[in-house]
């Protein structure tokens, strides 16, 4: 079939290199994202659903829930794109073969077809448990990558259980589609489970289900979709087991009621009949479990790594600095007024910033309960984890923060015991809001470089710069969730308050979280991925309230009950107990600690106006900023009960907000 778009065609910013093959979902095409210069998967959607209001308003209502499902053995998808003559779904790039692929180099004997069912099945059992299924199953939309792992593609296309949907695959054969999808009735997992099984018969056969090759017809496809008995795949493979062959027909019956219910069933049924047990099936292909697929993994030509490229000249200075660690290179305009006080000008500066940043959205009433409240029953589950508490290295850790230089807010990185300073800007522009990405090889900020604040990343290695975000508004204070998926952000757009948005890492698909009675200056993921803590002020010039809430924007509580002049800034603790943040009467602010379950905060200094603490990635010590010393905002060190104080810089020039990484 003829691709509808040459390659090199531009679609905003995704240039198609190449295209892959047609899908349930529409034409798939491997193209680059020339702002990270990184392969993504491309789908252009065929007109069925392009030019259907309702189909395309679907999509993108499922999308954030989409996002929130996580998965090894599903892809990532990022989201929905227009151009002004397209639409298309991206996707990670899988780069590897597909199962079509792979297939046509010979049939499966039972163990390679319990690999690939076993992680097609933990995949489906992912959406399945969120009350999703899959729908468009095909070999097209399974591919493996280079480590030999099963990833299972176009979750895009994702319908609510218990309903009915419109079969809409546009030049696609419904070659996998379930009865009950044809005759549009309301589906369950029963479905996948169909599709599925359509896909083993043809792997361990090399025939479709009626024995022979997939009829020319729309008309043949349905008549044996649903009148049709399969041969028995034992007759087509006499290497399968009778009861391997069994449970492939069992899973093909035409009523759903009739055949094995869930994805469990079906793979602990598939591992009895073929006499494997399932923990003895690896998640990736090896030579002796899955000869086929080894063999093509082998001889695939793989693409290169990705090169980052560089968004402006003005990166060009942070090959020098990032090559040598060396002492701090600062330089202070010529004439600079220093009678102002330090600690008025970091408020003001800091309220002045604030004052930038936007984003539309609809005013929503913010819930402040004087009690805490369990977490609402039916918001849609985020997927969690156990947080894991990460050593701090040998070296005692570095910290990124933002170093006020001359005019401008510049960015420096020091070690945790005042060794290795480093000035990593020094440019006609702001950079500030600094941390670390979760592998700690780079740093994601905000700048101002190209006008309004974006979000930058800072790649050490790379010794580059390359631009996240694009005219969203304007950035403050990015996070990444847990997985390094998303980032969340404040932002302020036109007039509207600063509110909680989010963005995938790589810069697709930025969208409000929530906006809230007032500004939201600070936000911070939690460890376990399923809560961000914020600030926001309501009512009192620079004075917030500390609120939590689920990371899709419901459930939200009032953490900071019974503290006075609460500054602008949180942060989680490692093990995800507790919150830090900044209090007191102005000019007398101390660091604390609050527990979020009871709400119990403790003192951890005394005196010195100190704000912006941030834990160790251990979280045995705390860094922070504090004019303790003649009014000079420098960076200190103290351990997680408050001992232990000590500086770590020393510059007449600010020092704030700071961030720590391993």
């Amino acid at each position: 079939m003829p691709a509808t778009l040459p390659n090199k065609t531009q679609l905003n910013s995704y240039r198609i290199e190449e295209f892959i093959s047609a899908t349930p979902l529409g034409e798939l095409y491997r193209a680059i994202d020339e702002r990270s210069n990184k392969p993504l998967a491309l789908t252009l959607l065929h007109k069925s659903i392009a030019e259907n209001g309702e189909a395309l308003k679907e999509l993108e209502a499922n999308t954030a829930r989409l996002q929130a499902i996580a998965h090894p053995n599903l892809n990532k998808y990022m989201g929905l794109g227009k151009s002004p003559a397209h639409i298309f779904l991206l996707e990670e790039w899988v780069d590897g073969p597909s199962l079509k692929q792979i297939a046509e180099r010979g049939r499966f004997n039972a163990e390679e077809a319990l690999f690939f069912a076993k992680s097609i099945c933990t995949a489906l059992e992912a959406l399945h448990k969120n009350s999703l299924l899959h729908l468009n199953l095909a070999p097209e939309l399974i591919r493996i990558n280079k480590r030999g792992e099963v990833i299972l593609c176009g979750i895009a296309g994702a319908k609510p259980a218990n309903k009915t949907s419109k079969v809409r695959l546009g030049k696609f054969k419904p070659t996998y589609l379930s009865p009950e999808q044809i005759r549009e009735e309301p589906l369950t997992p029963a479905a996948d489970i169909y599709g599925l099984a359509v896909i083993l018969y043809e792997l361990t056969t090399g025939c479709w289900i009626n024995g022979k090759t997939t009829p020319r017809t729309l008309d043949l496809i349905r008549k044996t979709h649903l009148n049709e008995t399969p041969p028995a795949p034992a007759s087509l493979n006499r290497s399968l087991p009778d009861n391997f062959s069994r449970m492939i027909l069992w899973a093909l019956r035409k009523d759903p009621q009739d055949r094995l219910k869930n994805t469990t069933e079906l793979l602990s049924s598939l591992a009895l009949a073929a006499q494997i047990s399932l923990d003895k099936v690896p998640p990736r292909a090896k030579p002796e479990v899955a000869p086929v697929t080894s063999n093509i993994l082998s001889s695939w030509n793989f693409l290169p790594e990705p090169v980052l490229t560089s968004v402006s000249a003005d990166a060009a200075p942070l090959e020098e600095r990032l090559a040598s660690i060396a002492g701090p290179k600062a330089k202070s305009a010529p004439g600079r007024n220093r009678a102002i006080p330090i600690a008025i000008f970091i408020l003001l500066a800091i309220f002045a910033a604030f004052l930038f940043f936007v984003q539309p959205a609809e005013e929503v009433t913010l819930p402040t309960p004087i009690v805490f409240t369990p977490f609402a029953a039916d918001v849609t589950p985020v997927p969690s984890i156990t947080p894991t508490i990460r050593p701090t290295s040998t070296s005692g850790g570095r910290i990124v923060f933002t170093c006020t230089r001359g005019d401008y807010n510049q960015l420096c990185l020091v070690n945790r015991d005042g060794s290795g300073l480093v000035q990593l800007t020094d440019m006609d522009a702001s950079n500030y809001y600094p941390v670390f990405t979760p592998d700690n090889s780079s740093i994601l900020f905000a700048s101002n470089r190209n006008g309004p604040f974006d979000l930058f990343l800072l790649n050490f290695d790379k010794r580059d710069v390359f631009q996240v975000t694009l005219n969203v508004g304007n950035v403050i204070a990015p996070e990444y969730s847990f997985d390094g998926r998303f980032i969340v952000f404040a932002n302020r757009v036109g007039e509207n308050p600063t509110s909680v948005w989010m963005v995938n890492a790589d810069g697709l698909n930025p969208r409000l979280v929530y906006t809230g009675a007032g500004d939201i200056v600070s936000v911070a993921w939690s460890p376990q991925g399923d809560r961000i803590a914020y600030a926001m002020n309501t009512g009192t010039p620079q004075e917030y309230e500390i609120f939590t809430m689920d990371a899709n924007g419901r459930n939200h509580i009032k953490i900071s009950q019974n503290l006075q002049g609460v500054g602008g800034s949180v942060d989680w603790s490692p093990d995800g107990t507790s919150l830090l943040v900044y209090a007191g009467p102005f000019g007398d602010k101390d660091i604390f600690e609050i527990d979020v379950n009871t709400g119990e905060y403790k003192q951890l200094t005394d005196g010195g106006n100190n704000a912006g603490g941030s834990y160790s990635p251990n979280g045995e010590f705390i860094v922070f900023n504090s004019l303790r010393n003649n009014d000079q905002a420098d960076l200190y060190i103290m351990e997680r009960d408050g001992t232990g104080l000590r500086q770590i810089t020393n510059h007449p020039e600010p020092d704030w907000g700071a961030r720590w990484g391993d």
